[in-house]
């Protein structure tokens, strides 16, 4: 009997020993996110890198991951939600990157259920039905109409003819109304709002334009600020001169721009003054034909939609300023299929030169707007099918992610550069 509980007990030393040596078999985990592992690991990763270095690895993350990560510990979520260096940053190195443009540029539809289109670009040049659609309602009930502004991933709209709402859809932002734009009762007004960022005073502004009026009056609103400031009013417009695109200015490289029948007028944001650009070298005669010539912004640089009888032109101006840099940058010609009237704007081109455009044209016996993909090298086009769940007019958008809130703006008087 003691001899065998002496083996038993030499077997169990063994036995302990060699687990010592021996590594136990584990059963293979599931794939587990950046966030659960942490979790399950239940560390403060502050504790193991500074977090300088953190702020410089995770800035280089999609504003979704991060969005994901701010759960993780308090120093992740104050870093993301908070820091304004790190928003500025992350939104620097995402607009920079060649390698992802497509991924973070989104669409935005805006129509009177006030539509958010939650996809990236190139998820509808790949597969228009991977494309889903939420809802965003004003809790106050008011309509919005006008066009859309968009600056740094922030969305402007106009809610009524004196007031513009601002919105981030990334970080689902709270909607920002800013303070309302008084106007003589006798005056007649059609406002239009352009948000942009003036480097040249590190603030975020709102300018309204009054198209309308007799003196065409410009304000600007500097956002954490409660009021609206009256600058230069537009230049006069000589005899036969007309705006022919009213709706807001398109920022670019440090102005803001409209089109007159004969040129643009740019606003100048360093010294607020006002000068003009020539127009593309076409004849008078196609400009005076074209059934729509609107202004936008493409691959970062000032563009011209000249959209005709049976083809459109898109010219971009590659160095602003510089009216020899204008520069054709593709012809788009109509397909019968489309039954199109014209093509009313060019929304983006990706990489491989595939173009995303809204266009106006008949539908089922009747017309109305719809978004067409065309690929430019196999002259091909395809409809994006998330469309046909949409039964009212929509004004599309596309803005790049960002983590920069409008509400933290204007709450905290704190304006974050790009």
């Amino acid at each position: 009997m003691v001899g065998f509980s002496l083996r038993f007990l030499m077997a169990k030393k063994t036995a302990l020993l060699l687990r010592r040596k021996l590594p136990l078999r584990r059963r293979k985990q599931p794939d587990l996110t950046l966030t659960s592992r942490i979790r399950r690991r239940r560390i403060e990763p502050s504790l193991h890198l500074p977090l300088d270095l953190v702020a410089e690895i995770l800035c280089r993350l999609s504003v979704k991951q991060l969005s994901q990560l701010r759960c993780v510990c308090k120093s992740w979520n104050s870093l993301i939600s908070e820091d304004c260096n790190f928003a500025k940053k992350q939104l620097r190195l995402s607009t920079t990157s060649s390698s992802c443009q497509d991924h973070r540029h989104h669409l935005f539809l805006k129509s009177s259920q006030f539509l958010h289109l939650q996809c990236p670009i190139s998820n509808i040049f790949i597969n228009s039905k991977d494309a889903t659609i939420s809802s965003y309602y004003l809790k106050e009930g008011k309509s919005i109409g006008g066009y859309v502004s968009t600056c740094d991933g922030i969305l402007c709209y106009m809610i009524d003819n004196s007031s513009v709402l601002l919105f981030n859809p990334s970080i689902r932002s709270k909607f920002i109304i800013l303070p309302s734009l008084k106007f003589p009762e006798e005056t007649i007004t059609s406002i239009s709002y352009t948000l942009l960022y003036d480097r040249f005073v590190d603030s975020y502004k709102v300018i309204a334009f009054n198209a309308l009026s007799t003196k065409r009056e410009v304000s600007v609103h500097i956002l954490g600020t409660d009021y609206w400031t009256r600058i230069q009013d537009f230049p006069i417009l000589e005899s036969g001169q007309s705006l022919l695109d009213n709706r807001e200015g398109i920022f670019v490289s440090d102005s803001v721009n409209w089109l007159v029948s004969e040129f643009i007028v740019s606003l100048d944001l360093e010294n607020e003054s006002y000068q003009k650009l020539s127009l593309p070298p076409v004849s008078n005669v196609q400009l005076r034909t074209s059934r729509f010539v609107t202004l936008g912004t493409l691959r970062g640089c000032l563009s011209l939609l000249l959209s005709g009888k049976c083809f459109a032109d898109v010219w971009i101006m590659k160095e602003f300023g510089n009216e020899k840099s204008w520069t054709k940058l593709l012809t788009v010609p109509y397909f019968k299929e489309w039954g199109v009237l014209r093509i009313n704007k060019v929304l983006y081109i990706s990489e491989d030169h595939q173009v995303l455009m809204e266009i106006f044209a008949k539908c089922v016996g009747e017309y109305k707007y719809m978004l067409v993909v065309y690929d430019s090298i196999n002259n091909t086009f395809q409809f994006p099918e998330f469309q046909n769940k949409i039964y009212d007019d929509m004004v599309p958008e596309v803005y790049v992610e960002s983590l920069i809130s409008p509400f933290y703006i204007v709450n905290n008087h704190s304006n974050l550069p790009p």
